[in-house]
């Protein structure tokens, strides 16, 4: 179109644009989209989580969201800036804190956490530092009582076959010879059953703790000690409502890979370099330090690559790779940098499984790689042509 204008005198014809300000391009994914369909996902990993153990897993999302949402409003009114989209965010961070908690926790770590996780997480640090876990370390070091499971044999529940969603966990029985979930129980009538979350048992192995049978040392650990490795799988074992279910978890990120909203670059770079370290890593087992775990061949079986199998499914790294790592606005912005970001929060991980002392070792991880986001960045920025290096 044109525009016809008499100026000093003179007709001035002037082209005037349909298209308006920039910028042109519309339609995609805004930013609401995209958490809107990270709250899908992560809904679906809460509801098998339900299922798992019951009841108890739902009221703890629920409340881990409805304090969120309170913390969030009550931020707005006091900072007296709303902002779009914000309710969203305070939902899908609600919700991933509750998948990081065990359905067996209190009520008021849910509350507490939550209110962090939004004041602390999203009010102090900007979301720059991923906001659940900010929640979720926090609370771990509050209620140690409640989350921990270091010092003696801690054993979680999870529900039994026929009790699956309906099942009340405080009435699980500890079960001594554990022999995986579809096996039957000497007790008919327990809900659930009471065992070692995976992740301990792996913790215990690496601090020389399963005893050895002939010489063999992860021979007793595969054999004795962990659960059948499919029940890691779907889930099948105690942990944390979200942590669990590898294959649910695997799905949530298929999804989110198609959708072009979580790079692929990221969980598998996570996962890869988590069993790189798991396979190299030394073990102290009998006095002495195991290089190459990875490699031991027991009576015949390839025990080294089942224990670098239990690494990657046991604990949150699942969880972490799929649904926390990727958080939009505490990775980073180029693949080059996911990959170097991927790789830290993997080699972490197993680093302080194996020799450290803090609990939800992948969150640790996660919120370190988080404070080196901006220098990732900045050392992966893409080179301007033109401009001298």
């Amino acid at each position: 179109m044109f525009d016809i204008a008499m100026t000093r005198g003179r007709w001035i014809v002037e082209e005037r644009s349909l298209t308006g300000a920039a910028p042109h391009r519309k339609g995609g994914s805004t930013h609401v989209h995209i958490v809107r369909t990270w709250i899908l996902v992560a809904s679906l990993v809460g509801l098998w989580g339900v299922v798992l153990f019951g009841v108890a897993a739902l009221k703890i999302l629920v409340m881990s969201v409805l304090c969120a949402v309170i913390a969030d409003m009550g931020m707005q009114i006091v900072t007296r800036r709303p902002g779009t989209g914000r309710l969203p965010r305070a939902v899908l961070t609600g919700l991933l804190f509750g998948l990081t908690l065990p359905a067996t926790a209190p009520l008021h770590v849910a509350i507490v956490g939550s209110l962090i996780a939004i004041i602390i997480g999203q009010g102090v640090f900007g979301g720059f530092l991923h906001s659940a876990l900010v929640g979720r370390v926090v609370v771990q070091a509050f209620f140690v009582n409640s989350l921990s499971l270091s010092g003696a044999l801690v054993t979680s529940p999870i529900l039994a076959p026929g009790y699956l969603l309906v099942g009340n966990l405080d009435h699980a029985e500890p079960v001594a010879d554990y022999q995986g979930w579809l096996t039957p129980q000497p007790s008919t009538t327990a809900e659930g059953y009471k065992i070692e979350r995976p992740v301990q048992t792996l913790r215990r192995f690496t601090q020389d703790r399963v005893p050895p049978d002939d010489g063999n040392f992860y021979e007793p650990l595969v054999r004795d000690e962990l659960p059948p490795w499919k029940d890691t799988i779907f889930g099948l074992v105690p942990g944390g409502i979200g942590e669990t279910c590898t294959l649910m978890l695997i799905i949530a990120g298929v999804f989110l890979i198609h959708r072009g909203y979580l790079r692929w670059q990221l969980p598998v770079t996570v996962l890869a370099s988590a069993a790189l370290a798991a396979s190299i890593m030394p073990v102290n087992l009998g006095a002495d330090y195991h290089w190459f775990p990875v490699l031991e061949v027991e009576q015949g079986r390839a025990v080294g690559l089942a224990y670098v199998f239990f690494h990657l499914t046991a604990g949150q790294l699942m969880l972490g790779a799929f649904l926390l790592a990727g958080d939009v606005v505490a990775s980073p912005m180029r693949a080059h940098g996911q990959l170097v970001f991927g790789a830290g929060i993997g080699v972490l991980t197993i680093f302080m499984r194996l020799y450290g002392t803090l609990e939800g070792e992948c969150y640790w991880a996660i919120l370190i790689m988080n404070a080196l986001v901006g220098t990732i960045n900045r050392r992966m920025k893409r080179p301007v042509l033109g401009l001298a290096g």
